[in-house]
Parts: structure tokens; sequence; C-alpha cells
């Protein structure tokens, strides 16, 4: 079957050299008047190459805080922040107390720094793979593998975090009682 196909696209698509000649020759011809743009290898040495996606420096652990912080203090209820549907915790619309919503804080926290250091990561790694200098590369891959070390640390944190709440928000509903519903 292969040997088939072979011959047949041979004598399909052969064409003489003085076929391909006369055609070059007129390709040519009409490129005749036009100017072209030669860039040679030293010119492309000479430009800098920039990274598509550039990364801010992540911001202190205390400006982290600041918002985190700020959002229990705000008020309670619907301005406060809500975890994921997925974890089972209550409708936005039911006030926790103070203790549940400093865990519930500090979890946000943990979740946004985990988001940021996963978006470092990657921009750090396009970084990485658009470099072409030894040296710049050894100096990316020397941060992103910091960054990989923090970016695990900070998943630790975030799933201790989120279990210190759901454990909390667990044992409060369990000292709210029975519900009325149950005979």
């Amino acid at each position: 079957m292969g040997m088939v196909s072979v011959l047949l696209s041979s004598t399909l698509l052969s064409q003489s050299l003085a076929e391909i000649a006369r055609k070059e020759r007129e390709r040519r011809a009409t490129l005749q008047g036009k100017k072209a743009v030669v860039v040679t290898n030293a010119e492309l040495a000479k430009v800098k190459r920039k990274p598509a996606v550039e990364v801010p420096a992540p911001p202190p652990a205390a400006a982290v805080e600041k918002p985190a912080a700020a959002a229990p203090g705000g008020g309670a209820g619907p301005n406060s922040p809500e975890p994921p549907a997925s974890t089972g915790s209550p409708p936005p619309a039911v006030s926790f107390p103070p203790d549940l919503q400093d865990l519930q804080a500090k979890w946000d926290k943990a979740k946004e720094y985990v988001e940021l250091l996963t978006l470092k990561m990657g921009a750090l790694w396009q970084e990485f793979n658009g470099l072409r200098d030894p040296n710049a590369k050894e100096a990316v891959r020397q941060t992103i593998s910091e960054t990989y070390v923090k970016l695990q640390t900070a998943q630790e944190d975030e799933t201790r975090a989120r279990r210190e709440f759901e454990k909390a928000l667990g044992e409060s509903k369990k000292e709210a009682g029975p519900s009325l519903w149950i005979k």
C-alpha cells in the first residue's frame, strides 16, 4: 500500500527540471524591482530581547496581610469574604462569629498568596524558555527553584488554614444545637 502511494505521488507531482527552472526565473523577474530588507547576524545580536510578561516583585508579607486584615473588620455578613461553595461552607448571608471570620481571612490570604506564586511561576517559566544566554537562564532557574519552594510551603499553609476554618465551622454548628425539624 505504501509503495503504491509513493509511485502515484511521484508520477502526479513530478515536474521536469526545465519547468522548475522556468518558474523560478519568472518568480525572480517579478521580484526584480522590489526592495528587500536584509537582517544580518550582527544586527540580530544587537537586538535586546524583552520578556513577554513582566512580573512585578511580590509584595512583602506585611502588604499582603493588610487587605486580608481589613476584610473582617469591615463588616460581617454579605461583605465578608466567602469560601468556595465546594467546601460545604454556609451561604454568604450567614454572619460568622469573630473567630471564624479571622480563620476565614487567614484562609483567604493563604489562597491569594498561592495564586500569586502560581502566576509568578508561570511567568518565570515563560521568561526562562525565551532566554538564550546561559547565565541569564541560570539566574532565572534559581529564581524558579526558590519560588517553587515558597509555592509548596504556601500550598501547605493554605491547606492547613482551610482545615482549621472547616473544623471551627463544624464545631460552631455542633454547639448551635439540633435543628428544629429533627423530631
